[in-house]
């Protein structure tokens, strides 16, 4: 059982009752708490339903209730036409609302409750009309249905060590991955069919919602998450060192990196190995003028380039994570190297031990200098990760300062160059262009970036059943035969998606 997450509670609302944008009410709702460890927002262990966020679904579910009966034109397009017939009309009102707002056949019991319902709501509102009134009360009770705020998943019958889910089950575990919302009439349709507990038919739905434009919010949002691109916003080089550096320059590197992550994924139909070496992006006046291009030649509009190959590859090359693993000043390659470590590598990195000294002034000595003689002294406490995990990784990107242009002194000539640990070899790289390089031929790379998709559909940590899938997954897409869009067909199209476990029985 799956609590909807507030988006898609949020765009499940809006396309159930076909609503021109959505309510914005789930801004009111409480946050839910995150889970360490978990990258992503819709960990099912963490998605509960207290008293506070249990009397917010209350008052929305009125609130809404009261919004659509109350207007004519949103009225009109979940009501059936007037046969004069008031009886009937009500219950094709609930016999195409309710399957909906559950995602399911109604059972007789849960029909005959609702028509009861919306037979004894006239007495509770004052001069409204009594089949106006049923509909806004079965509008309440529906959303407030835990089969509405929940994606529920009743099959218990076993074949094997597994569970086949129903075909609705299904549907909606691929309108909540895919889209962030119910399914639309197609996916309906393909349930009632039951023709979703096939692979083949899967894969054909699931490609045609990848071309739907719902699918393009959820793929940036998993990237969002995956690659904390929230953290662009705290990017803030000082004045007194960067003077022209603009004062929204973590929106504009946000507003790049989702263009760059629609542009590799959706018209190129690329994977993880594009998103590191791609050298074109997006770019308006501002940004270009960091990026060493003519900012004259651009105005407040973003364009799409290609950068310099000489300079840039793939979003590690980029404004955004540049500037925001940055000190106003300078480049920080301790958070850069967390970063690529166990984001992009899934290498486990311990936390740092309490009362960690900040780093001393430069007082001559180079960026990399500094950070290398306090991180790496024989003996620390933290020697043992920044000198083999930590600084290799974050050493290569001392090309780029705190705002993400691209430089050749500090000091003296910057010293990008290093050795990396992947896959169990010594790598050495020479820059950031060389690491990226690295990365995207890694096969450790391409199998973590997998399990981060694995995680991000079923809505749990990875766990070692998913080991198999992901590591032929990985292999194909570090062999180039698994571009982003193929990758989550693979996700859909398999038996932990089409299969719930046996130890989930009661």
């Amino acid at each position: 059982m799956f609590r909807l997450t507030h988006s898609q509670w949020e765009n499940t609302v809006q396309d159930l009752l076909y609503l021109p944008e959505p309510t914005g009410l789930s801004s009111d709702f409480r946050t839910d708490p995150s889970i360490g460890g978990f990258l992503f927002d819709n960990n099912a262990s963490a998605l509960e339903v207290d008293q506070a966020l249990w009397q917010s679904y209350q008052r929305a579910a009125v609130q809404i209730a009261e919004q659509v009966t109350g207007d004519p034109t949103l009225l009109a397009a979940i009501v059936p036409p007037d046969g004069g017939d008031p009886v009937a009309r009500a219950a094709a009102f609930v016999d195409e609302l309710a399957p909906r707002a559950y995602r399911r056949p109604l059972t007789d019991a849960e029909r005959s409750e609702l028509l009861t319902t919306f037979d004894g709501a006239a007495a509770l509102y004052d001069g409204v009309d009594p089949f106006v009134a049923g509909v806004r009360l079965v509008l309440e009770t529906v959303l407030q249905s835990p089969h509405f705020l929940y994606r529920i998943e009743t099959a218990t019958e076993a074949d094997g060590n597994v569970i086949p889910l129903g075909s609705y089950e299904v549907a909606q575990r691929l309108s909540y991955f895919l889209w962030d919302s119910m399914p639309d009439d197609t996916l309906f349709d393909a349930a009632a069919a039951d023709v979703l507990v096939e692979g083949a038919s899967l894969r054909e739905q699931a490609l045609r919602m990848l071309d739907d434009a719902r699918a393009r919010p959820v793929v940036q949002h998993f990237h969002d998450q995956a690659f904390d691109t929230k953290k662009f916003l705290n990017a803030a080089p000082a004045a007194a060192f960067y003077p022209d550096a603009p004062d929204n320059l973590g929106e504009l590197a946000l507003e790049e990196n989702h263009r760059f992550i629609e542009e590799v994924v959706f018209a190129q139909d690329g994977g993880i190995a594009a998103l590191l070496t791609s050298s074109e992006t997006f770019v308006n006046d501002e940004l270009a003028r960091i990026y060493g291009l003519d900012p004259a030649g651009f105005g407040a509009e973003f364009e799409k380039v290609t950068l310099d190959a000489e300079q840039r590859k793939g979003f590690l090359t980029q404004v955004g994570f540049l500037a925001a693993n940055s000190s106003t000043a300078a480049p920080d390659p301790i958070h850069r190297g967390v970063f690529v470590a166990k984001r992009l590598a899934c290498m486990n990195i311990a936390a740092p031990p309490n009362g960690v000294p900040p780093l001393p002034p430069p007082e001559g000595r180079s960026n990399r200098q500094t950070v290398a003689e306090h991180t790496e002294q024989p003996g620390s406490s933290c020697v043992g990760c920044h000198s083999t995990l930590i600084n290799p990784f974050g050493f290569p990107f001392e090309n780029y300062d705190a705002e993400g242009a691209w430089r050749t002194e500090d000091v003296g000539p910057v010293d990008a160059a290093t050795d990396v640990t992947l896959d169990e070899q010594t790598v050495h790289v020479e820059n950031g262009l060389e690491l990226a390089d690295a990365l995207a031929t890694s096969p450790s790379v391409h199998q973590c970036y997998t399990e981060h998709w694995l995680e991000f559909a079923f809505g749990r940590p990875f766990a070692p059943e998913d080991e198999a899938f992901a590591t032929r997954i990985g292999t194909a897409s570090q062999s180039g035969e698994m571009a982003v869009k193929e990758l989550l067909i693979e996700i859909v199209a398999s038996n932990a998606f089409r299969n719930r476990a046996t130890q989930e029985l009661p």
